[in-house]
């Protein structure tokens, strides 16, 4: 008899996870299909079960159920469940107001993840921190409101001296294969599962990106990680050590939980407001700390 922890989406909830899996360890993650693999990468986690493939049976054999999405699927996956559920509270009405009202934020996802769990958990990153003066950057997001223009992630590639990687999912193909052909020393990843793509980021030491799934991986895997919030906010988010958030300080701001399609205000300040001479002063300022 063991442990279920639930999440089903997105990457950077899952990576958050590994908090509770490794507090918890051994334990059982189910979530879909599409991110078996990265929740294979979770400390603590000894089998993963797909939705897909096990439905309300994945509870077979648990004695304890850790439920850390509160989803309507999560909740029909629980239904009647004779062991404990411990579900996340979601704060969905604070969490929207800090959208639009600009109120205080809500709890951490940490925090709530911790809450759920019953035990405290470690905030500190899945391995020791990385070392050398390798560069990982991370150009897309699901929401273009997220993205920094590619020709700036260009620019901040070709002023780097040491090894450079450009990482993403299928849909990022056309752009990194863009920052391959600008930048010839650059190594280009576009993969549909986390492996290979985990294996680039544990070989670099700082990372670069939007506020995506990928960077919440690679502040887990210890690199410094230097992530560009913009529609988003670095006081709703990110929880690792070594993270400096490069952000616009505007009273728009946040004006989405995850991003959107759109600016709101029709200029996207708070993304092409990011020079890329802040940026690279950021990065060389940690690189002679």
């Amino acid at each position: 008899m063991g442990t279920l922890v639930i999440r089903f989406s997105s990457v950077g909830d899952i990576v958050l996870a590994g908090a509770v899996t490794r507090a918890l360890t051994p334990v059982t993650f189910l979530t879909l299909e599409r991110y078996a693999e990265l929740a294979a990468l979770l400390p603590g986690v000894a089998e993963v079960r797909t939705w897909e493939t096990w439905g309300r049976s994945a509870l077979n054999g648990m004695a304890t159920v850790i439920d850390l999405h509160a989803s309507p699927r999560s909740r029909w996956a629980t239904l009647n469940a004779n062991i404990p559920v411990r579900r996340v509270r979601r704060h969905d009405i604070k969490r929207r107001s800090r959208v639009f009202f600009k109120t205080t934020p809500g709890p951490a996802v940490l925090q709530r993840y911790q809450e759920a769990a019953g035990t405290l958990l470690d905030e500190s990153p899945w391995h020791e921190t990385s070392t050398g003066n390798g560069l990982v950057l991370i150009p897309g997001a699901a929401h273009p409101t997220k993205q920094w223009p590619l020709e700036r992630f260009i620019a901040i590639a070709q002023r780097w001296s040491g090894p450079v990687s450009a990482i993403g999912g299928p849909s990022d193909a056309r752009t990194i294969l863009a920052m391959t052909k600008a930048v010839p020393h650059l190594e280009g990843v576009c993969e549909s599962g986390f492996n290979r793509t985990y294996d680039v980021i544990r070989s670099r030491a700082v990372a670069l990106g939007g506020d995506t799934g990928l960077m919440h991986l690679a502040a887990a895997a210890g690199l410094r990680t230097f992530p560009l919030f913009g529609p988003t906010h670095s006081h709703d988010g990110f929880w690792f050590n070594h993270t400096t958030p490069i952000e616009a300080d505007l009273a728009c701001r946040p004006c989405s939980r995850h991003g959107g399609t759109v600016c709101p205000m029709g200029d996207h300040l708070c993304m092409t407001g990011l020079s890329t001479d802040r940026v690279w002063k950021n990065l060389v300022q940690d690189r002679h700390a």
